[in-house]
């Protein structure tokens, strides 16, 4: 329950969005209720006051006020009805899109460290389906509940005033209808709900990868293997959902047998108050439609209480990420980066956890502004965990990394990486334009800056065969080009950045060695007095460099003579 308090704590700001529209709910209940014991008294008092009348003799009965106020609940009703329907789904957008913009800011600060661990279908899961099941919270428990309560009152107070026995019937059943029932019901579905919310889950984590990795699957035969777990997964989620169903049938089942039952049990209290003439046939009928007109207030509260659970659910997956710690803490006053200085990096060791081994053990090295080295070693030495940790995606344990001058825990994290342009071997590409794949580098780059990083990268005359130009789409990861011309992209976001380091990881791999000389040829001109720290097992990226460094279990230490002598560094 904690984790639903803590999220009520966010919908502070939109508190007058969320009180409106629950005032508009109350007062579009009561106004049915009313319609409905108004309705039922004014034409059992017209009929009443047509047979007690003589023959040829009509008697007093003032008509016409009963109507007004009869067609003013209708109206009020109808307006109260759609008023409530837009102003509680617009504060429930709000609440929603601030929860969204609350969990995307505690995402970032966990990239790329904690999220590494997660799968992109699980947290896509968090960011959509659990967010959206707290509407829930607002339009499914905290509403209903409040308009019972003061619902309910004020109509067992109503029903007080003909009659204290009946008004406790009533509240009796009120009770077991609002809380006893919705209670059992929500301890039964408890264990369907969390179930489901797992099931989804591994739904959209199996069905992501399939569409992923279709290529491979039917490749290997293994299409219809997977297909077949997906399946299976799905019959266990209808099998659990038709579970939650049947609780959810039964549940509102009793709930309408008790207030059915309410209605019998009130009409007989009411017969007898009559005849005791304590009330007249009017009010009798009167009594029985509010009665009958109350439950209204209480029959959402069963199904509302079943879908605690999955609430829940979803807000402690929601708590689960967005309570990580960090794994950079950012200075409280960060110092000023010089871009005209260099990286020293200090006995740095490193490991990814505690239990893990090391991964880098004492590391000294000095990069000079300007300078050009490459990084080589066996697979696994720790090479890209060594750029990742001069991009401060992690701290090392022992050691440190400076920047002119500064240790990074000093540093922004923001203004350091502004320092960098990066190219990798594995080429991330957006599902938009070149154009606008170009600009994630520097949105604010002129169509000049943008034609000279074209030409820089080597991409004049790919873009001059396409149709439509910057503004074709590459598709999903940039399905609609080549590796080649992937690279070539990344290499013009590296222009348009214009940072002052250079950061290439494995910068050709998977590229022939024809697309191999022309993306090294690009990087020489866009290097130009920049510093380049560049890690590789192919000797042809050596050109680019003046200093070879071999990255081993025993450190990190200079080659030399390394091209001329043909020696091997892998």
């Amino acid at each position: 329950m904690k984790d639903l308090v803590f999220f009520l704590k966010l919908f502070k700001p939109y508190n007058f969005w969320l009180a409106s529209g629950i005032f508009l709910s109350l007062v579009t209940s009561l106004a049915s209720i009313s319609l409905l014991t108004l309705s039922g008294w004014f034409i059992t008092s017209s009929a009443i006051a047509g047979l007690l009348a003589p023959d040829g003799v009509a008697i007093a009965f003032n008509f016409m006020q009963p109507a007004a106020e009869i067609r003013a609940l209708a109206i009020i009703r109808t307006l109260g009805r759609y008023a409530e329907r837009v102003v509680t789904h617009e504060a429930t957008f709000k609440v929603l899109a601030e929860i969204r913009s609350w969990f995307f800011a505690k995402l970032i600060p966990l990239a790329p460290g904690h999220l590494a661990n997660k799968q992109s279908a699980d947290l896509l899961h968090s960011i959509t389906q659990d967010i959206d099941a707290l509407d829930a919270l607002y339009l499914r428990l905290c509403s209903p509940i409040i308009i019972a309560l003061l619902g309910g009152g004020l109509v067992v107070g109503f029903i007080a005033y003909y009659s204290v026995y009946l008004s406790v019937i009533v509240l009796l059943a009120l009770l077991i209808t609002a809380v006893i029932i919705p209670w059992i019901f929500n301890r039964l579905g408890q264990g369907g709900a969390e179930k489901i919310t797992e099931q989804a889950v591994k739904f959209k984590v199996e069905q992501i990868e399939i569409l992923q990795n279709i290529t491979e699957l039917s490749a290997f035969n293994a299409y219809t293997r997977f297909k077949k777990q997906l399946l299976h997964t799905s019959e266990q989620m209808i099998t659990t959902q038709r579970s939650n169903n049947k609780l959810s049938a039964l549940s509102t089942a009793l709930t309408l047998f008790l207030s059915q039952l309410t209605v019998v049990v009130s009409l007989v209290v009411a017969a007898w108050l009559f005849q005791q003439q304590s009330i007249s046939g009017a009010v009798l009928v009167m009594l029985v439609f509010t009665v009958l007109a109350v439950f209204e207030l209480v029959m959402p509260l069963s199904s509302a209480m079943q879908m605690l659970a999955k609430t829940q659910m979803s807000a402690k997956r929601i708590r689960d990420i967005a309570d990580l710690k960090p794994l950079i803490i950012e200075p409280e006053q960060p110092k000023e980066i010089n871009t005209d200085a260099g990286i020293s990096i200090k006995n740095l060791s490193f490991r990814y956890s505690d239990q893990s081994p090391w991964v880098l053990n004492n590391i000294n090295l000095e990069i000079p502004q300007g300078s050009k080295i490459a990084i080589v070693g066996e697979s696994g030495a720790g090479k890209s965990t060594l750029l990742q940790l001069i991009m401060r995606f992690y701290d090392p344990q022992q050691g440190s990394i400076k920047h002119s001058g500064i240790d990074y825990q000093q540093l922004a994290s923001d203004k350091l990486m502004q320092q960098f342009s990066v190219l990798s071997q594995r080429t991330e590409l957006f599902a938009t334009t070149i154009k606008q794949n170009l600009l994630i580098a520097k949105p604010s780059a002129s169509d000049d800056e943008i034609t000279l990083a074209i030409k820089k990268a080597g991409l004049n005359k790919f873009i001059k065969q396409l149709p439509d130009g910057l503004n074709t789409w590459i598709g999903e990861h940039g399905s609609k080009v080549s590796g080649g011309e992937a690279r070539r992209i990344a290499l013009a976001r590296v222009y348009l950045k214009d940072a002052a380091i250079i950061l290439l990881d494995e910068p050709t791999e998977g590229l022939d060695k024809a697309t191999e000389l022309d993306v090294l040829n690009a990087l020489e001109k866009i290097a130009e007095n920049k510093t380049v720290i560049m890690v590789t097992h192919r000797e042809a990226g050596l050109k680019l460099v003046d200093k070879v460094y071999k990255l081993e279990q025993r450190g990190l230490h200079e080659l030399s003579n390394l091209i001329h002598a043909g020696a091997n560094f892998s």
